[in-house]
Formats: C-alpha cells, structure tokens, sequence
C-alpha cells in the first residue's frame, strides 16, 4: 500500500492586541496566530482555485477582524 503525504504551503497572519480586563482593569495582552494553507480545497465561489494572494489576504482579513476576550480566568 502506497502512502503519500502533502506539504501545503502556509499562510499566516500574527496579532497582539492590549487592553484591560473589564474585571480587575488590569492590563492585558493576547496573542493570536491565524494559519490557513494554500491548498486545492480551497475554493472561491465559482470554484476556481484560490490564489496564494487570496488565501493571504483571507488570513490578514480575519486576523484584523479578530476582538479577543481580556477579560481574566479568575475576574
């Protein structure tokens, strides 16, 4: 039995975002990393293939989106 693995290529896209926590008003800081990869699953509509530039833009699109949570475990 053959078996084949594939290496997509990955996008990525970082984030930090600081504010306080609602709770306690102390300082917070999250950091979230946002990964697709560059894949023939990835489709647009019409069901062409995604471009390496659409799948980064996705991934930055989503990234800038992102409104995190500072609220702490504990508050």
């Amino acid at each position: 039995m053959n078996t084949y693995t594939y290496t997509f290529e990955e996008a990525q896209a970082t984030r930090i975002k600081h504010g306080r926590c609602p709770g306690c008003r102390k300082s917070v800081k999250r950091r979230r990393t946002f990964v697709r990869t560059v894949n023939p699953f990835n489709k647009n509509p019409d069901g062409s293939m995604k471009s390496r530039e659409q799948v980064h833009e996705e991934v930055n699109r989503e990234a800038d989106e992102w409104v995190p949570d500072f609220r702490h475990q504990d508050c």
